[in-house]
């Protein structure tokens, strides 16, 4: 009867926990990318507007992002986004994927609002690629074609697909690098892209974002977690795969978008100024203005302190410690420098080693003991007994 009772008690949790597992499953989200409805455009031009929008997010909805933003981006023309944290930048990138519906106001793509389209169809043509790129654990091959995933050329033969990612990781500047590795696009990447670079694995990913071919890209800091050197090679990927598409960018470093068409100044929700680099320069009171003068103030500073740690690490610092260290006037033609200096190291090295001779067992368990005073007869208690089996032990061999 009691095992009974333990059967139903168990039947009757499991059905509570099932309950809200399919619930979760079955659950409809307000914004459904299965839903086969909506309107599909046989032709794409690539005009954004934004008309008016406010947006707070779901779980702050007493913190307004977006203020009434009315913001219109030119097909085919490359527009920035910068501003300060917080200020909207990439909400709105959130908002033209249709991650997020607005609050009020509408989001249009030539002239259509983006809620009367199919969600598959209007990111198909959305190219997206964000400051940390997720790679899958699989080849540099597969990575780049998830980009084809719910496109026309999902579909199509391998041969049509692997040469639509040849030409993505052409313009993207990944071909170069892909083609010197031991087994070209069919060299595993690892976890989350591990084994490439920063600027390797931020290649691969614009590669993916542009293999469909898609109207409209979107950069949402590309650039900005990479070193100089890569940034630059990533930048001229970025240059080429933006070309004739409409490009939104948004970027912290403002030396990478200069060469932008439009540049939209974000500031608490609101564009506080827009126009080319030149026009915003020209207004060395504006928000632009302040903004770049911070950042190569931020720049001169860094590289001051970079210049710092190089001189004090540099090679030829270490030879001068050197010669000071170990006269070159050799006694003895059969010692080169090079030895002597291995053999000064290796007497500093002698000088640290520790003497295991000199850490008996009773010491060892001295300075346990000492550790815990509190628990002192504990230890003595499990050390003899400790002692006891070992003993035990022993015997048992002989």
């Amino acid at each position: 009867m009691i095992r009974f009772l333990i059967i139903i008690l168990a039947v009757t949790h499991g059905r509570g926990a099932a309950a809200k597992l399919f619930a979760t499953i079955e659950r409809i989200p307000q914004i459904d990318s299965a839903d086969q409805g909506g309107l599909k455009p046989e032709k794409v031009i690539g005009e954004i507007t934004l008309e008016d929008v406010k947006f707070s997010y779901p779980s702050r909805l007493d913190v307004p992002i977006l203020k009434g933003l009315s913001i219109n981006f030119p097909a085919g023309k490359t527009a920035a986004l910068v501003g300060a944290s917080g200020s909207g930048k990439s909400t709105i990138v959130s908002l033209i994927e249709r991650f997020y519906d607005p609050t009020s106001g509408t989001v249009k793509l030539d002239g259509v609002d983006l809620r009367e389209l199919n969600i598959k169809w209007l990111r198909s043509h959305v190219g997206l690629v964000s400051q940390e790129p997720t790679l899958f654990a699989t080849t540099i091959k597969g990575n780049v074609a998830h980009g084809l995933i719910g496109t026309p050329y999902e579909k199509a033969s391998e041969e049509e697909k692997f040469k639509l990612i040849k030409e993505a990781c052409i313009k993207s500047n990944a071909d170069g690098f892909i083609s010197k590795l031991p087994q070209g696009y069919e060299t595993l990447v690892g976890e989350r892209g591990f084994l490439l670079s920063g600027g390797q694995k931020q290649r691969i990913a614009i590669a993916r974002a542009i293999v469909s071919d898609p109207r409209i890209l979107l950069l949402d800091e590309a650039t900005s977690a990479l070193d100089t050197q890569s940034e630059g090679i990533v930048q001229d990927a970025l240059d080429k795969a933006s070309a004739g598409r409409t490009t939104i960018t948004i970027a912290h470093r403002l030396s990478t978008i200069k060469d932008a068409d439009r540049i939209f100044v974000m500031g608490e929700g609101l564009v506080l100024e827009q126009g080319t680099h030149e026009e915003l320069l020209a207004d060395e009171e504006g928000a632009y203005s302040r903004l770049v003068q911070a950042q190569k103030l931020r720049e001169r500073r860094e590289g001051e302190e970079a210049e710092e740690l190089t001189t004090a690490g540099s090679e030829e610092d270490f030879e001068k410690n050197v010669r000071e260290e170990i006269p070159l006037d050799r006694k003895h033609s059969i010692h080169s420098l090079a030895s002597d200096i291995v053999n000064k190291r290796n007497e500093e090295k002698a000088k640290v080693e520790v003497n295991e001779d000199d850490y008996s067992m009773f010491y060892l368990f001295r300075r346990v003991g000492a550790l815990n005073r509190e628990g002192l007869h504990r230890y003595a208690i499990g050390a003899f007994f400790a002692m006891c089996t070992l003993f035990q032990q022993c015997f048992t061999v002989i």
